[in-house]
């Protein structure tokens, strides 16, 4: 009997227990239409801005000094990649594709709400000629114009493959050394039996050859008096690979009267 009376009270309290509304069950579809609905209406907006008849670039600005890049060919070259529109630009690809150019060093590119791009260009600074086509820039690093450059009064450098720095830094230290000779250094070479080798700018050949560059230099400035003094005629070329002294060749006033006359 209390059993039966026990089964028969929880069977009413099944009875009793409320039932869930419709709207319990309705939330979860409700939901996911709602985030159905954004996802796509996301998606609609997402190709209305990558469409470049709604969302044109108009303008696009180049910032900086150009002396060796032509304006107008720039413009050229990035018409194409403008042509996705505002949004569909790629912004990385055109820096990437500006920074490889040879004149360019540095490129920054951003958009500016709401239909131009902005770039802002530092061309390279020549310092020097390396090798044959190249410069290089204040840093040692060697840039190749697709196209010869005429660039008067760059010094001519050249050496092995990946002592482009070494030759620049050399050709500074070499230059102040020779500033009591009031002449100018026209080309410096760093061989590859890692010997040196200069022309300056009236023509004079130095031999400096591979050990203390710069002491060898310094010892002749400091001799340069006494050796014009008793020289006849112009200097042609100087030889200090000796540990004591420097072999001079001279070209005689005799054999200048001859090839001017």
């Amino acid at each position: 009997m209390a059993r039966r009376r026990t089964g028969q009270a929880r069977s009413r309290r099944r009875d009793k227990a409320p039932r869930k509304p419709l709207a319990y069950w309705l939330r979860p579809v409700f939901v996911a239409l709602v985030v159905g609905s954004s996802l796509g209406g996301l998606a609609l907006m997402v190709e209305w801005m990558k469409d470049p008849r709604a969302w044109p670039v108009r303008t696009v600005r180049i910032e900086g000094e150009l002396r060796y890049l032509d304006r107008p060919a720039l413009q050229a070259f990035l018409a194409p990649m403008t042509a996705d529109g505002f949004f569909g630009l790629r912004v990385a690809d055109i820096q990437a594709r500006l920074q490889a150019r040879p004149w360019i060093d540095r490129v920054s590119v951003r958009r500016v709400w709401p239909d131009q791009v902005e770039i802002r260009v530092r061309e390279q600074q020549p310092v020097a000629r390396w090798g044959g086509g190249g410069f290089l820039n204040p840093r040692g690093e060697v840039f190749r114009p697709d196209a010869a450059e005429e660039i008067p009064g760059l010094p001519e450098l050249s050496g092995p493959d990946g002592h482009a720095r070494r030759v620049l830094d050399m050709y500074a230290k070499l230059r102040a050394t020779l500033q009591p000779l009031r002449t100018g250094i026209a080309r410096l070479q760093l061989d590859a039996r890692r010997a040196w080798h200069i022309r300056l700018d009236d023509g004079l050949q130095m031999e400096l050859g591979r050990r203390d560059p710069l002491r060898r230099v310094a010892r002749l400035v400091r001799a340069w008096p006494a050796i014009m003094a008793t020289g006849n005629g112009r200097m042609v070329s100087v030889d200090l690979r000796y540990s004591n002294g420097v072999a001079v060749h001279w070209q005689t006033k005799d054999i200048q009267a001859e090839h001017t006359g």
